[in-house]
């Protein structure tokens, strides 16, 4: 990226570099970049943002299936196309017509404090079954394809540009999703407080004098290549910064019980939320929605393990007077074909929900819930552009405006 004649480095110059000469660092699995001292962002007054309101996406991955999720159980249609699969017993019943897999007993008592929005029929014009494709398109906003950034990067690079908080978004995981990926400075990738340890082939008394020597190196490395000049400069400011995070970090303690797995993520999210980072965005994956046999079972436990997580990540964030910053939002990929195949699983279709949660949502269903005797190929055609829910958390949870980010208007709805 080109500013007057100078290049500045952007986040995929500092993927492409190599660790040549660096290799004597490790820190712990990913290497938070940090562009600034920590310590002076912690001090950078708060006006400088239009709030500090936290927005955590949690990425459903695998395509999940949306009829199986909210479930219209009171359609002929439905049972008609799902011989085996249509749920009948242990729902939770939203209205109605529709209720909730019998895993998500959590959000539906979320539901039932007006505290989670059900959005259905989430989707795009001439939706793509890849699951590389339709990720990449919900992660750019973009069904055209045309845009190479993430939204969340383009969000970040808009409306924070200035403030130099370098963590103003973290991913929580090893793998950096597209939607956190721009032009701006890195987006730290982290999977436990471990991350920020600086890791060496020596232990003993010899680690200070060893701590020092990597960062003379570091510093002779800056004086090389723009690029590796980069590089080193993310390495020495996480170093630099580490003790004060893990310190932040060392506060916390949990005011709910988090299960296993994926629940774990979001405990670390509240962890860092409770640290004060100034972090406007947190970014969570799980898997195991692509459900393609005997899929009743293990879409109810993959379904529980997300409500459960939410639950308890509310629940502890409430306990500290934070609940009313922070809201959640789960999306997937895609949904699944409407008629269960041989296998009594599904195949990847198009339209599915999306999950809204926090203490300034206004509960309840939002979007027409898809025809089920009205299809395109097979699958469910979309009522509700997913861009309007991204709208919506951008405008009424980050204050931003969501025409700058997603390059086009689309009208908010209205669950805050």
């Amino acid at each position: 990226m080109r500013n007057g004649n100078r290049i500045r480095p952007t986040r995929r110059d500092f993927l492409r570099v190599g660790t040549t000469g660096l290799a004597a660092i490790s820190l712990s699995g990913t290497i938070p970049a940090f562009l600034a001292d920590f310590a002076r962002a912690q001090t950078m007054p708060s006006s400088q943002v239009s709030s500090d309101n936290i927005l955590v996406v949690i990425q459903m991955s695998g395509g999940n299936d949306g009829l199986n999720t909210v479930v219209p159980a009171h359609s002929d249609d439905y049972f008609k196309a799902r011989p085996t699969l249509g749920l009948k017993d242990r729902l939770w019943k939203l209205d109605d017509t529709l209720s909730l897999n019998a895993g998500m007993g959590d959000f539906k008592k979320l539901f039932d404090a007006g505290r989670l929005a059900v959005i259905n029929g989430c989707g795009y014009p001439r939706p793509n079954r890849s699951h590389f494709e339709s990720m990449a398109i919900w992660q750019s906003a973009d069904p055209t394809r045309a845009r190479q950034d993430g939204w969340l990067a383009h969000y970040l690079e808009h409306a924070l540009r200035g403030t130099d908080n370098p963590m103003n978004a973290v991913n929580i995981g090893s793998e950096l999703p597209l939607a956190l990926i721009g032009d701006g400075p890195p987006v730290p990738s982290i999977e436990s407080m471990d991350d920020y340890t600086v890791k060496t082939d020596q232990s003993g008394p010899g680690d200070a004098d060893l701590r020092k020597k990597i960062i003379r190196d570091l510093n002779t490395a800056r004086e090389s290549t723009p690029a590796l000049k980069f590089l080193s400069r993310q390495a020495l400011n996480a170093i630099v910064s580490a003790d004060e995070v893990r310190k932040l970090g060392s506060k916390y303690h949990p005011d709910a019980e988090y299960g296993y797995g994926f629940a774990k993520q979001l405990q670390l999210t509240a962890q860092l939320i409770t640290g004060g980072l100034g972090t406007r965005v947190f970014y969570c994956q799980t898997g195991g929605f692509d459900t393609h046999a005997n899929q009743v079972y293990t879409h109810e436990q993959v379904l529980g393990s997300v409500a459960s997580g939410v639950a308890s990540f509310h629940k502890d964030l409430d306990a500290k007077g934070l609940g009313s910053k922070v809201t959640v939002m789960c999306f997937s990929e895609f949904g699944r074909r409407v008629k269960e195949n041989f296998s009594r699983g599904t195949d990847h279709g198009a339209a599915g929900p999306m999950f809204v949660s926090g203490g300034g949502v206004k509960g309840g269903l939002y979007g027409g819930y898809p025809s089920l005797a009205d299809l395109d190929d097979g699958d469910l055609k979309f009522t509700t552009d997913f861009r309007r829910v991204y709208a919506t958390v951008l405008e009424k949870c980050l204050n931003a405006e969501s025409s700058v980010v997603l390059g086009d208007k689309f009208e908010p709805l209205t669950f805050f």
